[in-house]
């Protein structure tokens, strides 16, 4: 029976109504179905492993031993604690800028073995302090205004240069809900050589997004059309 085919699926359609495991496993990394942040919606993409499938694709099939992977928008720790498994937790550097997850990743962390260095701050240009928009839904947060449901907070800002500089990364994987845009716009990219990134065209335009992108193709990333994951794009050079 194969792992993710239909008669695997049919199973967890059942076991779905009778039992859900505090722990699951997403693609050889366990995941927590409950925990602050975990809603009904989370918590089902966990159960059947879809939670953030477009990226742990692009990722499980791009990424290399010698990467050292910067993960901005860490989530619940999941791709940061893949990347740990497979390259090492000294090669991974993970930031997220909700306080209300730093939690969850670490447990997330310690139930796979891995120990990335994880920093609870937003990165953009210069440090110092920044509005940070926490919706309901943990992923659909952002530094930009969101629902009128969302909690504004204020966090730590680091310097993303400055963290380029002292990481030096290969691969960057971002997912900062709309934030892509002004991040792209101030990192200075040297040495990064694979970026996995989620554009938002709920959020940004179309030609705003083509800007993004036409600045990545400039600095001699190509896009991989191979790897193209409905708003899920994977860059290399």
């Amino acid at each position: 029976m194969r792992k993710r085919g239909r008669t695997a699926r049919r199973i967890k359609k059942l076991l779905w109504r009778v039992h859900v495991p505090h722990w699951v496993d997403n693609h050889g990394v366990l995941l927590p179905t409950e925990g602050a942040g975990i809603s009904a919606g989370i918590r089902r993409q966990i159960f059947f492993s879809e939670y953030e499938d477009k990226e742990i694709e692009i990722v499980a099939k791009r990424l290399s031993p010698d990467d050292v992977v910067m993960e901005v928008g860490a989530g619940i720790g999941f791709l940061s604690a893949y990347c740990a498994k497979h390259i090492g937790s000294e090669r991974v550097f993970a930031y997220e800028a909700n306080p209300a997850l730093m939690d969850l990743i670490a447990a997330t962390h310690k139930a796979n073995g891995v120990a990335p260095q994880v920093r609870n701050v937003l990165l953009a240009r210069g440090a110092g302090e920044r509005e940070f928009h926490v919706e309901p839904e943990f992923w659909a947060s952002s530094a930009l205004q969101g629902s009128d449901s969302a909690r504004t907070i204020r966090v730590p800002q680091a310097d993303l240069n400055a963290e380029l500089r002292r990481v030096r990364p290969t691969f960057l994987i971002v997912d900062i809900e709309g934030g892509e845009v002004e991040f792209f716009e101030t990192a200075d990219l040297t040495g990064v050589r694979k970026i996995c990134v989620e554009t938002h065209p709920a959020i940004h335009s179309s030609a705003t997004l083509s800007k993004l992108l036409g600045g990545l193709i400039a600095q001699g990333f190509a896009l991989d059309f191979s790897l193209m994951r409905k708003h899920v794009l994977y860059l290399s050079r």
